[in-house]
């Protein structure tokens, strides 16, 4: 794909440019749940979009890469994964252990549920799957920070049966497939030999039991559907389509499991005042061509980060100024998320021309061109 149809890998993965490491993985295994073609059956570009993720994470993984990239752009960077991928896109679960190491992501992604890797002899913990959602605030709360409370719908353990999905102890019994164990072993011939493949049991997904009588409340299912409102504080500075991590605010699966996240997107609302550009904020002016060419003060809305409010303040223009001229206003831009300071603002001024002007105006302009022949 040439460079001038990719997208922003930023953008691709759905982060600021000033994001961590971790959030970078974090971000990468999100989406690589989400978009990998074995479980996105549906889409027909999935393959299109999983290797345009892959590519995203293969720089901005790499302090090197991102940091060419940032400078550079597209041609810091030479990196094309669909030519990686020519002989076909990995399974999720070896492709993330390979990337990360087993045991982080899990071996099932298919379901509301998965499970972290882990070495056999240890007790199975299952962990809950993420819960995506979007939220909208005000430009003045994206500027200054706000707290929120967002509705959710997760899935919790059944109170009634305490989350094991049976009517009473005795209607649960060991699973027949894989005789207790979770596992089951298939065995094919290749013309290297005598492959093994061991995966997790579909009868009974991995638990080793089966349930005779399922629970009345939750038919079997182990969990129920529960509404709960969750506390959010969006810090000031926040991007628009940035997703801010709820740790322990997405499904929990059965008792003692390992809730998943909550990834809450970021909708700003535009304000007129203001063009964002990083964490420099640009304010268009207009002033009359008197004002331009005499010099005087204008008012221009600014951000006031000690009263947390946007307030006007005064602006003298030198005489003299031209159109496009910009004027610097320090430390009144965007928060830095990682605390390093704030952006500037910048009062880009345009001169406006009347389209009609009366015959008295007519004859001072003339008498002023003449004046400046001279």
């Amino acid at each position: 794909m040439s460079s001038s149809k990719k997208r922003d890998y930023y953008e691709i993965l759905g982060v600021s440019k000033d994001v961590s490491e971790n959030d970078i993985k974090l971000a990468y295994r999100r989406l690589a749940r989400k978009l990998h073609p074995d479980l996105n059956k549906t889409d027909p570009k999935a393959k299109e979009k999983f290797i345009e993720l892959q590519e995203a994470y293969e720089v901005l993984s790499d302090s090197n890469k991102r940091s060419n990239y940032d400078r550079y752009g597209f041609s810091g960077v030479d990196v094309d994964m669909s030519s990686f991928f020519r002989g076909g896109i990995p399974g999720l679960d070896d492709l993330l252990s390979s990337l990360f190491g087993g045991g982080m992501f899990g071996n099932s992604f298919g379901s509301i549920f998965g499970s972290r890797g882990r070495p056999r002899s240890a007790p199975r913990r299952e962990v809950g799957q993420d819960i995506e959602d979007r939220i909208e605030i005000t430009f003045e709360e994206a500027m200054f920070g706000t707290k929120k409370d967002v509705i959710i719908k997760r899935y919790t353990p059944c109170d009634d049966c305490e989350g094991t999905g049976a009517e009473d102890p005795s209607s649960v019994k060991t699973c027949p497939q894989c005789n207790g164990s979770g596992r089951t072993r298939k065995m094919t011939q290749s013309g290297f030999g005598t492959i093994i493949r061991e995966s997790e049991c579909y009868t009974c997904n991995g638990t080793g039991k089966i349930i005779k009588k399922k629970c009345p409340l939750c038919n079997g299912m182990k969990v129920v559907l529960e509404t709960k409102t969750i506390h959010v504080n969006i810090p000031p500075g926040v991007e628009n389509g940035v997703h801010l991590k709820v740790q322990g605010a997405g499904h929990i699966p059965s008792s003692g499991a390992i809730p998943g996240d909550l990834y809450l997107g970021i909708i700003i609302e535009e304000n007129e005042n203001f063009i964002r550009r990083g964490n420099d904020l640009y304010t268009p002016i207009d002033i009359d061509i008197v004002t331009a060419t005499l010099g005087g003060e204008i008012k221009v809305l600014t951000l006031d980060h000690k009263t947390e409010k946007l307030v006007e303040r005064e602006l003298k223009i030198p005489a003299g100024t031209q159109h496009g001229t910009e004027f610097r206003i320090k430390n009144r831009g965007a928060t830095y998320l990682r605390g390093r300071g704030k952006g500037d603002q910048y009062i880009i001024i345009n001169i406006e021309i009347p389209k009609k002007i009366s015959e008295e105006q007519k004859k001072l302009l003339e008498k002023f061109k003449e004046l400046s022949k001279k």
